[in-house]
């Protein structure tokens, strides 16, 4: 299930207030107001009278630009125009620069329990640092049953149905040198169009069940060089039953893909079936992903040269 993300300015003082160096000057009963978009808008042709395309769900930055221009109108233009902006209420404003908010705008943003804040930044400084960091905080988000695991530097994704052994597999890739990422629950995020980063919830950080042995501290059983924290996803390998696999499959492999949050990821199935050796297949699936990456397609290349000796000796 994919869920929208939000964060309260509160939040968003609290995380961003030394990096951002902002200051709340005024509207501290609508700090739970919240943004549910990285992109910030600056007002400035609202401030001249076109407020239609104004969101009330995104941070508002207020810079020289504005400021000066609205010195340029009559007092009583301006009251007009800063009251019919901050009567939209928005989430948050910014006055970027260490500017001294006018009065009018520090009245209009109590009356609408606005919150106003001022950064020592630059407009173009304090937008770029803070929309990088609303971008990761609201990017959208799902949630996926497996085992997600860093194996020769890329994320790969091990599903399968409940008992088929994807912990198991996973505990014998840490002793084969790779890293653990998330067991059981992985959360996954889209950080751009085509890039999806999974991770742990917090609460499973570092942790397997192993069925007869119970939870395990994967970091404290093997070290630190056998955890990871993130990973953008590269691959999905499902655990599947010997008999779901079609005959001409076994041979040639499957070429499919899955979407997580819109994006295509590659899949492979890896069939279960006694005496396999499936972290060791595990292994060469994902190299042999690391390899199309590159341009390199095993399987095509010989389904090219077997058509070729065939047609030779017609």
């Amino acid at each position: 299930m994919q869920h929208s993300r939000r964060i309260t300015i509160r939040e968003l003082l609290e995380a961003q207030q030394e990096a951002a160096q902002l200051t709340l000057v005024a509207g501290e009963a609508g700090l739970d107001r919240y943004i549910d978009h990285p992109r910030m808008q600056k007002p400035s042709l609202a401030f001249a009278g076109f407020i239609e395309h104004l969101s009330d769900y995104r941070l508002q930055v207020i810079g020289e630009t504005e400021l000066n221009y609205l010195a340029t109108r009559t007092p009583e233009e301006q009251r007009a125009a800063v009251d019919a902006v901050f009567d939209l209420r928005f989430a948050g404003v910014v006055i970027t620069r260490g500017a001294t908010p006018p009065d009018i705008i520090l009245q209009a943003a109590e009356r609408t329990e606005t919150p106003l804040m001022v950064s020592q930044l630059s407009s173009s400084v304090f937008m770029t640092d803070v929309m990088l960091f609303l971008s990761h905080r609201l990017a959208p988000t799902t949630y996926q049953h497996g085992v997600y695991m860093d194996i020769f530097g890329l994320g790969v994704l091990i599903t399968g149905a409940s008992g088929i052994g994807k912990s198991e597999i996973g505990l014998e890739l840490i002793s084969r040198g790779h890293r653990l990422i998330a067991d059981d629950m992985v959360e996954f995020s889209r950080q751009s169009q085509q890039v999806v980063v999974g991770r742990s919830p917090d609460s499973l950080r570092y942790h397997m069940e192993i069925r007869g042995l119970g939870i395990l501290n994967i970091r404290d059983l093997y070290g630190a060089a056998a955890i990871t924290d993130t990973k953008r996803l590269g691959l999905v390998i499902e655990l599947v039953p010997w008999d779901h696999v079609a005959p001409e499959d076994r041979v040639l492999g499957e070429h499919s893909e899955t979407a997580i949050l819109d994006v295509k990821i590659p899949r492979v199935p890896v069939p279960i079936r006694s005496g396999r050796s499936l972290a060791v297949l595990v292994e060469v699936a994902t190299r042999n992903q690391l390899l199309k990456q590159r341009g390199i397609h095993s399987g095509e290349a010989f389904v090219q040269s077997l058509q070729a000796r065939i047609e030779k000796n017609q």
